[in-house]
């Protein structure tokens, strides 16, 4: 079988070894550069985090209320809520959506998608229909990264495509229960002294 494989191939026996090696090679240097890309779904020390969205100046106005700011909370246990300023012609929308998030890791950064469960503020928009928001690249180092949110597309069904893929700034931060816990106890005493409700 094998001298039949390798008279088949038009190879001597020296020939064939060195296609073989050449072929072997190849498969683990496509392999060895596959490694540093290959997305794993291990946890990367994801920890609760909050993120501050900043979108860059667009020219004009746009028929459907795009990204234009918010605050995105993210918690280790894949879960989301978006508090966020909608923009368009003539209309603004506070906006606020929870759901679940999918992680993928890479060797420098993580990919979040974003599936919104529950949306609140948004005229015309269904509460509690599942839709893909819009995806999260965030650098290991820095936490910095870029937004994309796509869901101006969705809610215009596909029309209007002009400007309203938005991609905004991403810096997010580390929340530990420690800070957290600091954090709900000046919210409490601003409360009592009046400062806010």
């Amino acid at each position: 079988m094998k001298r039949w494989v390798v008279s088949a191939c038009g190879l001597s026996g020296k020939d064939a070894m060195k296609q073989a090696a050449v072929i072997l090679t190849g498969i683990l240097v496509l392999l060895a550069g596959k490694s540093t890309t290959a997305i794993s779904r291990e946890p990367f020390h994801l920890e609760n985090m909050t993120c501050s969205i900043t979108s860059a100046s667009m020219n004009g106005c746009t028929g459907v209320p795009t990204l234009h700011s918010g605050i995105l909370t993210l918690s280790k246990e894949g879960t989301f809520k978006l508090k966020a300023r909608y923009e368009g012609c003539f209309m603004v929308e506070n906006v606020t959506k929870s759901g679940d998030f999918a992680a993928s890791f890479f060797e420098k950064a993580m990919s979040l998608e974003l599936l919104t469960t529950r949306t609140t503020g948004m005229k015309n928009a269904l509460s509690d229909f599942p839709g893909t928001l819009g995806f999260a690249h965030l650098n290991y180092d820095g936490l910095d990264g870029y937004f994309i949110d796509i869901s101006a597309v969705i809610r215009a069904r596909g029309r209007e495509m002009e400007n309203v893929i938005v991609t905004a700034n991403l810096q997010c931060t580390v929340i530990d229960d420690a800070a957290r816990t600091a954090v709900k106890a000046d919210r409490l005493s601003f409360i009592q002294k009046g400062v806010y409700k």
